[in-house]
């Protein structure tokens, strides 16, 4: 269910950048794209058409990404099962402590001006 969501999902926002680079800023619409809408009756249908169109993928791009994102579905479990590890034995051989000649910290005194 999730993955079928993502691909819907990936479908309508590809066929809303199309719906929205098909948008004229002159008002032109479909009318300005092949020179008149010869699908619809009229230019002014198209737009409105096509109006419509874009506000309905809209909101379906928008409450698919809320559902998505908001977790409620059951993501698949993409995580492997955890590799069976040999336990290490107690006696490891030849182990010594690591000598840390660190310097001691000396103390401060505060100068007086």
């Amino acid at each position: 269910m999730y993955e079928t969501l993502k691909v819907i999902w990936s479908v309508v926002a590809i066929c809303l950048v199309v719906l929205i680079l098909l948008h004229s800023p002159k008002s032109d619409g479909l009318g300005g794209f092949s020179g008149q809408a010869q699908l619809f009756s009229s230019t002014k249908s198209a737009e409105t058409a096509l109006n419509r169109i874009t506000w309905f993928l809209t909101a379906t791009f928008l409450g698919l990404t809320v559902v998505l994102s908001g977790g409620w579905l059951a993501k698949p479990n993409l995580a492997t099962p955890p590799a069976q590890v040999v336990p290490a034995s107690s006696v490891t051989p030849n182990a010594q402590p690591i000598p840390l000649d660190l310097p001691a910290p000396s103390p401060q005194t505060p100068e007086v001006p």
